[in-house]
């Protein structure tokens, strides 16, 4: 049976607003921060958006682009994954030709407009990729694959540490991994735009990893309760961990 990992209230989303006639800049690299974030957040309609607005009275151009982050407490768990894949509560609200999602092994987060660049290891290096998929526009949970490299991610946090990935937009990734430099054009209805949800609204609509081959380990209890972390907790109530399985039936 596959283990379900819901994302930390950690989780966040980053806008970037610039300015001026290269995009290359909107999309940054590793020292880059955002202009705005927030890791309180039920969802956002702009969870990930990469698009252009003209500027009121001048030449250049705005360009836009968000980024979301999530957390995945890893150390109350026992086991070697050997499949795995994301959930994403959502749905596409741009063009349904640049619906994807690409999630991206991230640095740790530093809980702030910082974290807009932790999608690369250093300098211009992205992360490593570690699922992609399309959304539909109907919101309802999506099933993004992932691929052997997620599998290495997560065996390396079981039992010890937490997995921290970020989530990019159609134009923003393939620039970042030097597949493509075109943004979209100001005006065009060519752009992408994903509708996502974050844990502080609850475990309805959060994201979550459904693994195999994982489960919580005799040691805790495998998940965060009211933003306490596994490995922080012992008993529930008095109950030992070990002997737990659900809270209040989940």
């Amino acid at each position: 049976m596959a283990e379900i990992v819901y994302s930390t209230t950690a989780d966040s989303y980053v806008s970037h607003r610039h300015n001026g006639t290269d995009s290359a800049n909107v999309v940054g690299d590793a020292t880059t921060s955002g202009t705005f974030h927030s890791n309180t957040s039920t969802n956002y309609t702009s969870g990930i958006m990469n698009r252009t607005f003209a500027v009121r009275g001048s030449s250049d151009s705005s360009f836009r682009c968000h980024r979301s982050f999530y957390t995945f407490d890893l150390s109350g768990y026992s086991g070697t994954a050997t499949d795995a894949d994301f959930e994403f509560y959502s749905d596409s609200l741009g063009s349904i030709n640049y619906n994807n999602i690409y999630v991206i092994e991230a640095t740790a987060l530093a809980g702030s407009s910082a974290d807009f660049g932790n999608v690369f290891s250093s300098g211009t290096t992205l992360g490593t990729l570690l699922a992609d998929g399309q959304v539909s526009s109907t919101r309802q949970y999506h099933t993004i694959t992932g691929n052997s490299d997620l599998l290495t991610a997560i065996n390396n946090a079981v039992g010890s540490g937490t997995l921290t990935v970020g989530v990019m937009g159609y134009f923003d990734y393939r620039i970042a991994a030097g597949i493509s430099t075109s943004w979209p054009a100001i005006g065009t209805i060519n752009y992408s735009r994903i509708h996502l949800y974050y844990s502080d609204g609850g475990t309805t609509k959060a994201t979550y990893l459904e693994i195999d081959g994982i489960s919580v380990s005799s040691g805790g209890y495998g998940h965060e309760v009211l933003g306490v972390a596994s490995g922080d907790i012992s008993t529930v109530k008095g109950v030992a961990v070990g002997n737990i399985s659900k809270v209040l039936g989940v």
